[in-house]
């Protein structure tokens, strides 16, 4: 009955091409406008230029670039996105690349996403595979992916981080994870990034980035937890290192080996446990 509805909905959109400026009427959904070029089928929804596109869509393919706007919850196999994208609802996807500046005021689910640049998501995000973000993050719900989580930047995560591997480069800002971050491998390191010319490694025009820190509560590892530049409550894991410019209020605990930089603060001597 599913594919039945599905092919239903992919029968009411029809195939045309836009040039210049155009609409086209999706029948029980609304409008597609488009000031540049858009291809339009049952299979595949392409804009270049500026466009705003109805919610409810669901198409195998959506390729976007210029300045985009989804009036609702959107489906796809596979989405592009490149310029300014805006989703006015969730966003389901097998595969979803953007680069730029992405928003989406509901959730994000599906398979595998990467995000370069500014990403805003107003609910949780669900993934089979992995998610990838260079550069600002800002998730208003929990993030759960089966696979990997590498964030590289900035990020703000309002609710808990669950993954197979978490990994985050720290720049330039504080980061921050609400609820906590559980994972079987752990690692956050400090960025060391230079902006300027570089010569064998020592800026001699510029300066060094500013280095990020991350705060957050629990941080659990059940395998291995590598940290530098995190504050938190609790560490839990198998074997742990904690880094420079860290910082553990409650305890550390371990079942593996453990290694305290000379540096790292932390309020209770770590236990062995298991």
């Amino acid at each position: 009955m599913r594919e039945y509805e599905k092919g239903l909905r992919r029968a009411e959109i029809p195939t045309t091409r836009i040039s210049g400026s155009g609409r086209v009427a999706l029948p029980g959904l609304g409008e597609v406008r488009v000031s540049g070029s858009g291809y339009i089928s049952p299979e595949e929804i392409g804009v270049s230029g500026s466009g705003r596109l109805p919610g409810g869509i669901r198409v195998e393919r959506m390729r976007c670039s210029g300045s985009v706007t989804v009036g609702g919850d959107v489906e796809a196999e596979e989405m592009v996105f490149s310029g300014s994208a805006s989703v006015l609802g969730g966003v389901r996807a097998g595969r979803l690349s953007a680069s730029g500046s992405f928003k989406a005021e509901g959730g994000l689910a599906g398979g595998s996403m990467r995000f370069s640049g500014s990403c805003r998501i107003g609910g949780d995000v669900h993934l089979e595979d992995s998610l990838v973000a260079h550069g600002s993050l800002r998730v208003s719900g929990d993030v759960s992916v089966r696979g990997l989580v590498e964030l590289e930047g900035s990020f703000d995560v309002d609710g808990k981080v669950r993954a197979d591997t978490f990994k985050a480069e720290l720049r330039r800002s504080r980061s921050r994870v609400g609820k906590g971050i559980q994972a079987d491998r752990v690692e956050v390191r400090k960025g060391r990034g230079v902006d300027g010319f570089v010569l064998f490694g020592i800026p001699i025009l510029g300066r060094r980035l500013r280095e990020g820190e991350l705060h957050t509560t629990d941080i659990v590892g059940r395998e291995r937890v590598y940290l530098e530049n995190v504050h938190c409550d609790n560490v839990t894991g198998g074997d742990v290192v904690l880094g420079e410019g860290c910082e553990v209020r409650g305890r550390v605990r371990y079942s593996g080996t453990i290694e305290v930089h000379p540096e790292a603060k932390v309020t209770n001597p770590p236990e062995r446990v298991g």
